[in-house]
C-alpha cells in the first residue's frame, strides 16, 4: 500500500512518533492540568507510555498491529489533546521558585557532561552494531517483539531452550520494543529502546529531589550520581526491561509526591497510578515493589484527613486505575491457566493459593540463586553498584547526616527521612523475596529513592558538591579497586567470590590504569586516550552552552539565537569527536547483526546464506537465543516445534495435563513436560504443518534442564532424527564441517495442500 502514497513504513512511523508525542503533551497540560516545565514533561511521559502499552495491547488483541493503526490511534491521542486544549485551554503555569533564579554552577555541567560522555560511547555501538549475547534481549525480549511485529498480534511464544517461563512474563517492556519495530520496520531503535527511559528515570530522581526544597546544582549532581552506577549504565542501553521498570517506579512516587504535598491535585494522584502500572507490567519482579509503594499511598490517603468520600475515592483510584497499564498480562494469564501470576507457584501454610512450577525450591536450583544469610554477597553488591570511593557519602545520606544543623530541610525532614527509608526498604525486599539475588539490576530503583537524602546532603556547601564531582569523574574514569588494585584478589573489600568487585571504568581515558593488571609491558600501553578526553571536554561545554540556552547564562553575552547557534556548534562537535572514537567500531560490516559469539557465528552466517533474500521459515532446538536465526532485516519466520502429537500446546497446557495426573510440580525453573515424550512421527507432520524450510540444532546448556539433552554431544533429539532422515534433512552446515556447536538442514517437506 505505500507505494501508491509514495511513503516508506519508516517514515509514516516516525509521523505516529511526533503524534503521539504532540498529543501526549496537549493531553498532559489541557486535560490533565499539569503546569509547564518538567512536571509537564514528566506527565506526557506518563501519557506517551500509557497510551502506547493500551494502544498496543488493544491492537495486538485484534490483530491489527502494524503502521498504519499505530498512526491512526496516534491521532486518536492527538485528537484528544487537541479537543481539550479547545475546551479547557493550556495547563497552568509552573509556581515561582526562587531556587529556581539560582546560577548553576559548574558541577552541574560537569556531571552530566560526563555522563552524556559515557552515554554516546555505549550508545552508538547499541544502535549500529549486534545485539549482545549474554542479555535478556536475545533470548526473548527482542525475540517476542519480532514475532508480535511479524504476526501482527500478541501471539503467545515458546521458549523451551531459556527461560521458559517468559511466555507469560508481564511485558509492557516487550510492547514497547514491538512498537519501535513496527514503526520503524526494523531493529534499528528497538536495540536501544531502554535508552529514553535512562532519561526519564533521571529526570524524575532530579525532579523529586527538587520537590523536597533539594538545590538545583545538588540535585543535578545526585541524580548523575544515580545514573552513573555501572550496572543501570550498562543495561541501559541493551534491550532488557529494567530501566523502564525503574523510570516507572520513579515516575509513580514523583507524581504520589507531588499529590500528597498538595501540588498536583488528584490528577497528580490518577499520573501517578498510571505510571505504578506501566512498572508493575514490565517485568516479575515488579510484583515484589510496586504493591508495598501502592499500599504505602492508600494508607496515607485513608489516614489523610478531609472528606470520607474523597479519600476513598483516592484510594479506590490508586488501587484500580494501575490496572489500566499493568493489568492486561496478569488477565491473560488467569484467563489462560486461573493464575494471574502465573507460572509463580503461590503457596501459604503449605496450601497451594495459585498452581505454578516456578516457587522458591526451584528457584534454589538457579544459578543466579544466593541464599538469603549470604550478607557477604549483599555488602559486595552494593559496593559494586555504589562504588567503594563513593559509598560513603551515599551511606551518609541515607543515615542523615543532612539533618544536622540543617534549618533549610525541616520543613520536609520528614519527606526526605522516608525517601531514605523507602531506598533501604527496596534493597532489604530484593534481598528477602527475591532468591535470584546475584541480579542487583532488580533493586537499582531503590537507589533513585536514595537521590533525595543524597541532594540534601550535598546541599550542605558548595565543597560537598565540588567533592562529589570530583568522586564521579574517579567513578566514570578509572576502574572501581583503583588506585589499590583492578583485580578481585587485590581488593580487600571482596567478600564473595559470587560478586565481582573488579569492575572496570565506563569511559577509559588513561588506559595505563586499566592494564595494570594486564599481562604484557606497561610501557606499550599509551597513558591516555586523546579522543576520549576531547569528547568529555566538549560534552561538558555542550552541557553548558545549553545551560545558557535555557537559563540565560553563558561563557560570554548572546542573544538567545546566538546561545541557541553555540550550544548546536558544540554539541555537533562533541557528537563528531564521539564518532571518531567509536563510528568506525559500530559500523563493522561483519557484526552488524551477528555479533562475534564464537560458538554460533560460523552457523549463523551459513543460515544467512541459505534464507535467500526473501528469507525462509525456520525452525529451531537447543538454541536458547532465537533472535539470531530472524536473519539480517528480521526476515525469517522462526518458531520452536513441538517434539510430540501437540502441535499447538504451549507450557501451560502441558502443566495442566500433568496437574491433572497429579504431577504438576517440577523439580526446578525448568520444566520439561513439553519434551520427555518425543515422537518422530508428530514431530515431522508439526514441522509440515507450519511450512518449515529450515532446521537449526545446537547443542543444549545442560543447566537449561538435562530433558532437553539426547546424546553424547550434548545435542537435542532433533539433531538425531535429522541426522537418522538425511532423505528429509538435507545437512547444509555442521557435519562436513565438524562444528561441535550448530547443525543447519534443509528440509524436504510434504507440505498440505
Amino acid at each position: 500500500m505505500f507505494p501508491e502514497i509514495g511513503m516508506h513504513p519508516s517514515l509514516i512511523g516516525l509521523i505516529a512518533l511526533a503524534t503521539l508525542g504532540a498529543g501526549s503533551d496537549l493531553v498532559a497540560g489541557s486535560l490533565l492540568r499539569q503546569p509547564r516545565g518538567l512536571a509537564r514533561l514528566l506527565a506526557s511521559a506518563v501519557v506517551f507510555g500509557s497510551a502506547e502499552t493500551i494502544g498496543m495491547e488493544v491492537l495486538g488483541t485484534l490483530g491489527w498491529i502494524g503502521v498504519w493503526p499505530i498512526l491512526a490511534w496516534s491521532m486518536a491521542i492527538l485528537s484528544a489533546g487537541l479537543a481539550g486544549r479547545v475546551l479547557f485551554g493550556d495547563g497552568p503555569d509552573a509556581p515561582k521558585d526562587p531556587a529556581a533564579e539560582a546560577p548553576v554552577g559548574w558541577s552541574a555541567t560537569i556531571a552530566p557532561g560526563m555522563i552524556l560522555s559515557v552515554a554516546f560511547l555505549f550508545g552508538v555501538p547499541s544502535i549500529f552494531s549486534a545485539v549482545k549475547v549474554v542479555s535478556d534481549g536475545p533470548i526473548y525480549h527482542l525475540y517476542f517483539a519480532a514475532r508480535w511485529w511479524k504476526a501482527g498480534g500478541l501471539i503467545l511464544v515458546a521458549a523451551p531452550f531459556g527461560e521458559n517461563a517468559a511466555t507469560y512474563f508481564p511485558a509492557n517492556g516487550d510492547l514497547w520494543f514491538t512498537w519501535l519495530m513496527t514503526i520503524w520496520g526494523g531493529d534499528t531503535l528497538a536495540k536501544i529502546g531502554q535508552a529514553p527511559f535512562l532519561v526519564v528515570a533521571g529526570a524524575a530522581a532530579y525532579a523529586t529531589a527538587r520537590l523536597l526544597g533539594g538545590g538545583r546544582t545538588s540535585s543535578i549532581v545526585a541524580t548523575c550520581w544515580f545514573l552513573s552506577s555501572t550496572p543501570l549504565l550498562l543495561f541501559s542501553f541493551e534491550p532488557n526491561v529494567d530501566t523502564i521498570f525503574i523510570a516507572g517506579y520513579l515516575l509513580a512516587v514523583y507524581f504520589f509526591l507531588r499529590y500528597a504535598i498538595a501540588d498536583g491535585g488528584p490528577n497528580a494522584l490518577a499520573i501517578g497510578s498510571l505510571a505504578a502500572g506501566i512498572a508493575i507490567g514490565t517485568k516479575p519482579t515488579a510484583i515484589v515493589f510496586v504493591p508495598p509503594l501502592l499500599l504505602l499511598v492508600i494508607a496515607g490517603l485513608l489516614a489523610s484527613k478531609g472528606n470520607r468520600r474523597d479519600r476513598i475515592v483516592s484510594a479506590a483510584t490508586v488501587a484500580i486505575l494501575p490496572m489500566a497499564t499493568g493489568g492486561f498480562w496478569f488477565l491473560r494469564d488467569y484467563w489462560l491457566t486461573g493464575n494471574p501470576l502465573y507460572p509463580l507457584d503461590l503457596r501459604v501454610m503449605g496450601q497451594t493459593i495459585l498452581s505454578g512450577w516456578y516457587g522458591p525450591e526451584a528457584m534454589r536450583w538457579s544459578s543466579y540463586y544466593l541464599p538469603v544469610s549470604r550478607l557477604s554477597a549483599l555488602a559486595d553488591t552494593m559496593l559494586a553498584i555504589l562504588d567503594p570511593r563513593m559509598a560513603p557519602l551515599w551511606l551518609v545520606a541515607v543515615a542523615g547526616v543532612w539533618t544536622v544543623r540543617n534549618p533549610r530541610t525541616r520543613p520536609v525532614r520528614g519527606w526526605i527521612a522516608l525517601f531514605a527509608i523507602g531506598a533501604v526498604a527496596n534493597i532489604l525486599l530484593y534481598w528477602l523475596a527475591i532468591p535470584y539475588r546475584t541480579q542487583q539490576r532488580f533493586m537499582l530503583h531503590g537507589i533513585g529513592l536514595a537521590v533525595v537524602p543524597l541532594a540534601a546532603t550535598f546541599d550542605r556547601g558548595r565543597w560537598l558538591q565540588l567533592l562529589a564531582t570530583i568522586l564521579l569523574a574517579v567513578h566514570l574514569t578509572t576502574p572501581q579497586g583503583w588506585p589499590i588494585g583492578d583485580r578481585d584478589p587485590e581488593i580487600p573489600w571482596d567478600l564473595d567470590p559470587m560478586i565481582p568487585n573488579a569492575v572496570s571504568s565506563l569511559l577509559v581515558p588513561f588506559p595505563r590504569i586499566e592494564s595494570t593488571g594486564v599481562a604484557g609491558n606497561p610501557a606499550q600501553v599509551s597513558m591516555v586516550r586523546p579522543l576520549i578526553l576531547s569528547l568529555i571536554a566538549t560534552m561538558i561545554l555542550a552541557v553548558r552552552a545549553w545551560q545558557g540556552f535555557w537559563f540565560g547564562r553563558t561563557i560570554g553575552k548572546r542573544s538567545r539565537g546566538g546561545r541557541l547557534a553555540t550550544a548546536f556548534v558544540i554539541t555537533a562537535l562533541a557528537i563528531g569527536i564521539g564518532w571518531a572514537e567509536v563510528g568506525g567500531r559500530a559500523l563493522d560490516p561483519p557484526f552488524r547483526f551477528y555479533p562475534p559469539f564464537r560458538d554460533f557465528y560460523a552457523g549463523w552466517r551459513a543460515l544467512e546464506h541459505a534464507s535467500g533474500t526473501r528469507g525462509a521459515r525456520v525452525a529451531y532446538a537447543g538454541t536458547n537465543i532465537p533472535y539470531y536465526l530472524l536473519g539480517q532485516g528480521l526476515r525469517n519466520e522462526v518458531r520452536y516445534v513441538n517434539v510430540d502429537a501437540h502441535r499447538d500446546w504451549l507450557l501451560h497446557d502441558y502443566h495442566r495435563e500433568a496437574r491433572a495426573r497429579g504431577a504438576g510440580l517440577w523439580p526446578n525453573s525448568r520444566p520439561g513436560w513439553d519434551r520427555i515424550h518425543p515422537d518422530y512421527n508428530a514431530w515431522l507432520a508439526n514441522l509440515n504443518a507450519e511450512r518449515i524450510q529450515l532446521l537449526v540444532v545446537t547443542r543444549v546448556n545442560p543447566s537449561e534442564g538435562p530433558h532437553n539433552v539426547a546424546d553424547a554431544e550434548g545435542f537435542p533429539i532433533e539433531r538425531r532424527w535429522a541426522d537418522e532422515h538425511p532423505d528429509r534433512f538435507h545437512p547444509l552446515y555442521g557435519q562436513a564441517e565438524g562444528d561441535p556447536w550448530f547443525r543447519l538442514y534443509r528440509v524436504v517437506s510434504r507440505f498440505p495442500s
